[in-house]
């Protein structure tokens, strides 16, 4: 009887497992309808559960296709996402690599062959999106989107090098996103408050302005997530945005964007009053959304929603800028006329940006900033809202400069 295979911890591997002792790595191979498929995993654990999905695909009938160096691009990355890029993330991630991918790779370096692709190939793309005003955070993405496939590659051993991991980000010069002037959100406020058209989302404005959080969080608000004798709101869950073509279904509630964002949030008096007045005066409503799991799979539904539109939908973040705008436009149409204030256009995450700068302006401490918002640290609100740092730092020189000995 012949000794069984070993891993370097003495464990013993099953038919088609090795161990590759050189590059501290495990590798599983089977041969499938005369075509050798290797798997390559840094633990034993990870090999197998990728083995799993091999067979599982396998049982179910799924076609293995022969990838190698002279695949297109378009084949090896359609391949990477059904079998690779759903496990272990969400199904929005997925939904946004797959957009990004189709918006600037698919008509264009993803005909080529995956072997072929240059880091100049790469280098182009990226130079050409920022040549077009596109934001930062595109070019940020799509690299990160590329970088993940081609290290896939590299691991199945279809290319000698990631092409695009060394690549630059040429600086974009787009303009951040900072919080709104004071007077402008009273202005804005005042007006929706008292417009016929718009008072019905005075409401959501509100939590938004007082709350910092996101616009997908206040749209999955419910009525069970206010606890009016705590003086608290919970937030348990956000509302993406789906591909009905992959999914089902356009829109859904889902577990919100990272553990830190599953927090409890304090009520001031001002939220307290709208969402007392709003379930008093508002209509049940009977909308229902489901519920899924990161992989985008139907868990239950959720019902009860605190905010809608006024055609009684729920709102996304594109409905809900598309608002602001009509707000903006109308608002300041009247000023025009009257000869009053106008107010800066604005986007809905700017509300959250104002949120942080007048907390922190008022002396509230960082900590509980960051936690109010979701964030996974301090370190990352200081990140993100950097003027923050810059005006306390005035504000600590004004100090310094007040102490005078002579």
């Amino acid at each position: 009887m012949s000794e069984k295979r070993r891993d370097n911890k003495g464990r013993n591997l099953r038919t088609g497992e090795y161990y590759d002792s050189k590059n501290k790595r495990y590798i599983y191979q089977k041969m499938i309808d005369g075509e050798r498929v290797s798997i390559t995993a840094q633990s034993l654990v990870e090999l197998r559960r990728q083995e799993n999905e091999l067979l599982c695909r396998i049982d179910k009938g799924g076609s293995l296709k022969n990838r190698n160096s002279r695949m297109p691009l378009n084949e090896y990355f359609d391949f990477w996402l059904e079998t690779f890029a759903k496990s272990g993330r969400k199904a929005t991630t997925c939904i946004n690599y797959k957009s990004y991918y189709n918006a600037h790779i698919r008509n264009g370096i993803g005909r080529k062959p995956i072997a072929k692709i240059t880091k100049v190939d790469c280098q182009r793309i990226i130079n050409d999106l920022a040549d077009k005003g596109k934001a930062h955070s595109t070019l940020t993405n799509l690299k990160s989107c590329l970088n993940l496939v081609f290290e896939c590659a590299l691991d199945d051993e279809i290319i000698l090098k990631n092409p695009i991991k060394n690549i630059k980000l040429p600086q974009t010069g787009a303009k951040k996103r900072g919080a709104i002037k004071e007077q402008h959100i009273r202005i804005f406020m005042d007006y929706v408050r008292t417009n016929p058209q718009y008072s019905y989302a005075y409401p959501a404005f509100v939590v938004l302005f007082n709350m910092g959080v996101r616009i997908g969080e206040m749209a999955a608000l419910t009525w069970n997530d206010v606890d009016f004798k705590k003086n608290v709101v919970v937030v348990n869950k956000t509302v993406n945005r789906y591909r009905k073509a992959d999914y089902g279904f356009t829109v859904a509630v889902a577990s919100p964007k990272s553990e830190t964002s599953d927090r409890t949030i304090p009520m001031n008096s001002v939220v307290r009053m709208a969402l007392l007045e709003l379930r008093m005066y508002s209509a049940v409503s009977d909308m229902r959304l489901p519920y899924v799991d990161d992989a985008g799979r139907i868990q239950s539904y959720v019902s009860g929603f605190i905010f809608l539109n006024s055609i009684g939908n729920i709102w996304t973040e594109p409905s809900f800028l598309a608002l602001i705008k009509r707000i903006i436009k109308n608002l300041n149409k009247e000023a025009e006329k009257n000869q009053t204030e106008q107010i800066e256009d604005f986007c809905p995450h700017m509300a959250r940006h104002t949120y942080t700068s007048l907390a922190y302006s008022a002396g509230a401490d960082i900590k509980a900033v960051s936690e109010i918002l979701g964030h996974a640290s301090t370190s990352v609100t200081l990140d993100t809202y950097t003027h923050l740092t810059e005006e306390k730092k005035k504000q600590q020189e004004a100090v310094m400069q007040a102490v005078k000995i002579s």
